[in-house]
């Protein structure tokens, strides 16, 4: 009898136990048993047939390495066609856009306001350069932005629900969504794991992200810009 890579095994028979113990213990030709009995004063079994290669009794515990091993600590895969994406994810990754349109409205009397801050502390303006209409649309414009922030919360809540209910254990936890956008890409690293799939959201997520950077830059260079050329207009800086 040989194993699948061609050597000899070891006729079944008692033989020293190779745990240490004084006994003999029971090899069945492929593996060690349990069973255990006295020394006895006669040698053991040799091999009817004397193999080219020197035999050699396997270590203990050797033939049962063919069982299979204790599962690696994780959470289950889903079955195949499970789904990734659901309604509550792609608006939870798209809300953020709305911010961008509101852009516009953030500045309605951004000329108002620093004419009235460079006129002198004599000279601001009882609503420190806001006229009252720019006043109401700042407020609906800091409301809007506090319930799309509650919104994405709520939906990351509906949405963790809606991955248990597809069958994904443990997703990724709906209360990171207090971090936006930490989220849609911690979910998305998640299911993909699970599924294979489930990637989109992370991506469309740091791409948003990142032309949220690129639109402050942009804010920034143009309002300082502007603020330069109204101190130039109005003579600041001028020695002569």
């Amino acid at each position: 009898m040989s194993n699948a890579d061609g050597n000899h095994t070891t006729p079944a028979g008692w033989y020293p136990d190779p745990a240490g113990s004084p006994q003999l213990r029971w090899w069945d030709g492929s593996a060690w048993t349990d069973h255990l009995q006295a020394a006895a004063p006669e040698p053991a079994p040799a091999a009817p047939v004397a193999p080219s290669s020197s035999l050699q009794a396997p270590a203990y515990g050797q033939g049962y390495s063919a069982a299979p091993a204790y599962a690696v600590s994780g959470y289950p895969s889903v079955p195949a066609g499970t789904p990734a994406y659901g309604p509550f994810i792609w608006v939870i990754t798209l809300l953020p856009l709305i911010s961008f349109l509101m852009i516009p409205l953030l500045y309605p009397s951004l000329e108002l306001q620093l004419r009235s801050s460079m006129a002198g502390p004599y000279g601001q303006h009882l609503y420190g350069g806001y006229s009252m209409s720019g006043l109401v649309i700042q407020g609906v414009v800091n409301l809007i932005s506090l319930a799309l922030y509650a919104a994405t919360v709520v939906l990351a809540y509906f949405d963790h629900r809606w991955l248990l209910r597809a069958g994904y254990v443990r997703p990724f936890h709906w209360a990171w969504a207090f971090l936006n956008p930490v989220y849609p890409i911690g979910r998305s690293v998640v299911v993909r794991r699970r599924s294979g799939r489930g990637i989109a959201p992370m991506w469309v997520s740091i791409a948003i992200a990142a032309v949220g950077v690129i639109v402050a830059i942009v804010l920034i260079v143009v309002v300082f810009s502007y603020t330069f050329s109204m101190m130039s207009s109005a003579g600041y800086g001028n020695l002569s």
